[in-house]
């Protein structure tokens, strides 16, 4: 049973001992995309930002009581610029 203990221990520390790894594994180098990558996040955020400028004029129209035609007009060219802004982020 000695012989079958040492015998095992100098196999674990010998033969079957795995090489050491050099350094820490690499990981496949990934390209970046050439068409959009950061023109096209720019530009969402910009459309981002201009959605948010045109909710708060949206809403401050939408405060009143009653609307003339000044303010339906207003509002129905707001409403028709997120609009657009909803179409072209369809298409990113």
């Amino acid at each position: 049973m000695i012989t079958l203990i040492l015998g095992s221990a100098l196999l674990a520390f010998t033969v079957l001992r795995k090489p050491k790894p050099e350094g820490f594994p690499r990981m496949p180098a990934q390209s970046l995309p050439s068409s959009g990558g950061l023109g096209q996040a720019l530009s969402i955020y910009q459309d981002l930002e201009q959605l948010e400028v045109l909710n708060g004029q949206v809403r401050e129209i939408l405060k009143k009581q009653k609307l003339s035609d000044a303010d339906s007009t207003l509002l129905k060219g707001k409403l028709k610029q997120i609009d657009s802004i909803y179409k072209r982020a369809g298409a990113h």
